[in-house]
C-alpha cells in the first residue's frame, strides 16, 4: 500500500501521541478502591454500618482486648476496625477482595494493622468457632444459615447484629438509634447458649 509523505507524517504522529499518552497513564497512580453503598455482593448488598452504631454494638458486647472479634461479611472492615481500637484482635471476613483491599489501607491509616487481619473468604465456611464476639449485618436468610453455627459456639459468645435478628432467638438487648436511616440503626445483642423458642 502506498502512502503519501503527508500521510505517512499525521500517521506516524498519531502513533507518536499514542505512545505518550500510554507512558503517562502508566505512570500515574492508580486510584485506590472506593466502595458504593448499595453495590452487589456475594450474599448481600454492601451498606455502610452508621459509626455511631459500631461503637453501640461493641458496647453491648463488652468489647475488650480480651476478644477476638469477627465479622462476617465485613465490608470496609469499619466494625473490625472500631474493634481493634478497643484493643481486641480482630478478623473480618468479606468475599470481594476490592473490598478487602479497602479494609486493610484503612486499618493502615488509622493504626491497627496488627490487630486487624482481613480474609477472603465465604462467610459461611469460615472457622468461627474461636470468637469471643461476632458482629454481623446481615439478611434474615444469611442468618438463618448461620444459625446451626451460632448454636456451636462456646457458651458466652455474644453475637451482635444490625437490623435483622436471628429468627428463634430471643435477643438479650436491644438498642435501636435515631437518625436518617432509622430502619437500619438497630442493634441486637444476644449470648451463646441463647434461649430458644420452641425447641
Amino acid at each position: 500500500m502506498s502512502m503519501s509523505p503527508a500521510a505517512f507524517h499525521t500517521l506516524l504522529a498519531l502513533c507518536v501521541v499514542s505512545a505518550a499518552a500510554s507512558v503517562v497513564r502508566a505512570r500515574m497512580p492508580r486510584r485506590p478502591s472506593q466502595p458504593i453503598e448499595g453495590q452487589g455482593g456475594k450474599d448481600a448488598p454492601w451498606v455502610p454500618t452508621p459509626a455511631e452504631l459500631v461503637e453501640t454494638m461493641l458496647d453491648m458486647a463488652r468489647v475488650t482486648p480480651q476478644d477476638y472479634v469477627i465479622d462476617l461479611g465485613s465490608g470496609d472492615g469499619r466494625n473490625i476496625i472500631a474493634a481493634a481500637k478497643r484493643g481486641a484482635r480482630t478478623l473480618g471476613v468479606e468475599y470481594n477482595p476490592t473490598m478487602i483491599e479497602v479494609s486493610q489501607r484503612i486499618a493502615v491509616k488509622e493504626g491497627v494493622a496488627e490487630r486487624a487481619t482481613f480474609v477472603q473468604a465465604d462467610l459461611y465456611e469460615v472457622d468461627i468457632s474461636q470468637a469471643t464476639v461476632l458482629t454481623l449485618f446481615l439478611l434474615p436468610e444469611n442468618l438463618r444459615k448461620l444459625t446451626p453455627k451460632f448454636r456451636e459456639l462456646r457458651p458466652g459468645t455474644r453475637i451482635v447484629t444490625n437490623r435483622f435478628g436471628i429468627e428463634g432467638w430471643r435477643a438479650e438487648e436491644t438498642r435501636r438509634l435515631g437518625g436518617d436511616s432509622a430502619s437500619c440503626c438497630t442493634a441486637l445483642l444476644y449470648v451463646v447458649p441463647a434461649k430458644v423458642t420452641g425447641t
